[in-house]
């Protein structure tokens, strides 16, 4: 018999769809801040960055401890999910691909990979 184990698809996503509920949240509460503080519409990519860095790394901590191994490679599936959300969103949106851009998609595949590192002490905990 071989060792291999399967590409995770459903534990992928899974993670995604729960690291997405997250990322609306995330938006959901940056709105209304930004509406309580009365604050411009500028302040909405760096939120937005924000909330999509946080559903990837939660969305790669998700996988690595459902996977319980290779913390940094669920990590970067996580983060090249959603930084191929954000690129499908630029696309779709006919915005130019600049350094902003580019700086937002690298932050949001790092706190993919990231996440991968918390979400392994935690499978790693539960084992023993």
């Amino acid at each position: 018999m071989s060792d291999t184990k399967k590409f995770p698809a459903a534990d992928l996503l899974l993670a995604s769809g729960i690291g997405s509920v997250a990322v609306i949240g995330s938006l959901a509460g940056f709105a209304w801040l930004m509406i309580k503080q009365g604050m411009t519409q500028e302040a909405a990519v760096p939120f937005a960055t924000a909330a999509v860095c946080f559903g990837s790394c939660l969305g790669g901590m998700l996988l690595t401890a459902l996977q319980k191994e290779k913390a940094l490679l669920c990590g970067a599936a996580e983060g090249v999910f959603f930084a191929g959300l954000l690129f499908l969103l630029g696309t779709l949106n006919q915005s130019e691909w600049g350094a902003g851009q580019f700086i937002r998609t690298g932050l949001v595949l790092l706190m993919g990979v990231l996440g991968g590192i918390p979400g392994m002490m935690f499978a790693e905990r539960r084992r023993h």
